[in-house]
């Protein structure tokens, strides 16, 4: 079965010792397409293709747009379109960007500008060194990664140790808001799991796990000064540089058992 998301490209390999080597080499394919909410357009977005519904369930979801599955009335793809009904309608943040990079992080300066800020998360919710360890090397072994590379992975991970779900995509805050929508669309609570990620962890990321109540955000990259500041607020569990045994935790290490 072939996979959408890569195409092959001839490449030239150069070596130290100056030989040449031409081959087909898997690239990841960019999909851009237009998300359209209630008859209006909301954004342009570029992110790998699959998992589209789940984008949608997530993006909307962190930015309160829907509160549950059941808001969603109807989701198609169409045209180069994403449309999306809603049966129950809220106000929502409104992207400060209607062109969604890849990295997009475009709420964030309306949540500031108004004020908002997650409510702190509860504390009674705890998880594993362990299995904080094994979702970390769960996503370096992420198949597209591994063949192409240029995307970055998002997982959830179980406070039992069970490895839930993992997606790919060129953007973090796609693969981020993919797995939020698989927690939707599974009937799941966001604040029973922990979502680990292969991207850095500045305020607006940090900002879009506490609004989606995660309890725990981690990654092989490091936070910002800003993303642990906003973690701290939010009590929020905020890890970095998880690798190699070892992890920087940078707010509410209390939920880390050993």
């Amino acid at each position: 079965m072939t996979d959408r998301r890569t195409v092959k490209r001839e490449i030239s390999r150069m070596f130290s010792d100056g030989t040449i080597k031409v081959i087909d080499d898997d690239m990841v394919v960019e999909k851009r397409m237009v998300l359209e909410v209630d008859g209006s357009r909301e954004a342009v977005v570029i992110f790998t293709p699959g998992e589209e519904e789940l984008w949608v369930l997530g993006n909307l979801y962190c930015r309160r747009m829907i509160e549950r599955m059941e808001d969603i009335a109807s989701l198609r793809t169409e045209d180069g379109r994403i449309i999306v009904e809603r049966a129950r309608r809220h106000e929502g943040w409104r992207l400060e960007a209607r062109f969604l990079h890849t990295a997009s992080g475009a709420f964030l300066k309306e949540k500031r500008d108004a004020g908002i800020r997650p409510d702190p998360l509860p504390v009674d919710w705890q998880i594993s060194f362990e299995t904080i360890m094994s979702g970390i090397e769960w996503i370096g072994e992420a198949p597209l990664f591994k063949t192409a590379g240029s995307v970055h992975v998002a997982a959830l991970v179980s406070p039992d140790g069970k490895l839930l779900f993992r997606t790919e995509d060129v953007g973090r805050h796609n693969a981020v808001d993919k797995a939020i929508g698989w927690i939707l669309k599974n009937n799941m609570k966001t604040g029973e799991v922990g979502l680990i990620t292969s991207g850095r962890l500045p305020e607006d990321m940090v900002l879009k796990g506490a609004g989606a109540r995660i309890p725990l955000m981690a990654s092989i990259s490091a936070a910002t000064a800003d993303g642990a500041d906003a973690a701290r607020r939010c009590n929020m569990t905020l890890i970095g540089f998880a690798r190699n045994g070892r992890f920087n935790v940078y707010s509410a290490p209390e939920r880390i058992k050993f």
